[in-house]
């Protein structure tokens, strides 16, 4: 198993910089994105490409497909990041991504959003106790700076009615993103319905990957 940002020092830097509250504090979006980039090839070389000779059955919790999404919704071209930012996955990587499988969970953006906002308020208790040792989700504490908001992008004063439009605009917009992303890979990616229950969805995904390897 190889995760999302845990590659030596980038892991660290890049899980440091989504826990920080201001967000005048943190790199710009892009350069997070790049090094997300940098944090995935790293795993790639240094962890999936020597388990594979080793003849083990890699899974990473996160691909490709959530570089280009994060891109997309920074301003990012689809153009721009598969030639530019992820060139090397159609060069001195091409045959190892054609060959990989690819599994996408799928889920509609209401269902999507009362999750995010049960784990926000849970990453809330973290925040408030100062003493707390456990990684805070970067992805949360954006939930909760959209709701620290005096001004919407526009110029206008946000009410609470707005911010919750904004963040329920917003994940939409995600999850519409990755369904255009996965559909237009040339491997089609194995869906699994991921409004089941959670234990249901892991019973399906061990199904899944016992189908590939077998």
């Amino acid at each position: 198993m190889s995760s999302w940002k845990t590659a030596p020092i980038l892991g660290d830097f890049l899980t440091t910089n989504e826990g920080l509250k201001k967000f005048d504090e943190r790199i710009l979006p892009e350069t997070s994105l790049f090094m997300q980039s940098a944090d995935l090839l790293y795993r790639i070389e240094r962890e999936v490409i020597p388990a594979m000779k080793r003849g083990h059955i890699v899974i990473l919790d996160r691909g490709l497909q959530t570089l280009i999404v994060r891109g997309l919704m920074i301003g990012m071209s689809d153009e721009q990041l598969r030639s530019g930012l992820l060139w090397w996955r159609n060069s001195i990587y091409k045959e190892l991504f054609d060959k990989a499988h690819t599994i996408h969970i799928t889920v509609d953006s209401e269902t999507s959003l009362k999750r995010l906002t049960k784990r926000a308020w849970k990453e809330k208790q973290k925040i408030l106790k100062k003493s707390t040792k456990e990684k805070l989700d970067g992805t949360l504490l954006a939930l909760h700076f959209i709701n620290t908001l005096v001004y919407a992008p526009d110029g206008k004063k946000m009410t609470r009615s707005d911010k919750k439009e904004f963040i329920r605009k917003t994940q939409s917009q995600i999850i519409d993103s990755y369904t255009t992303v996965f559909h237009s890979e040339k491997t089609k990616a194995i869906e699994i319905d991921g409004m089941q229950k959670s234990k249901d969805i892991a019973e399906n995904l061990k199904r899944q990957v016992l189908e590939m390897i077998i």
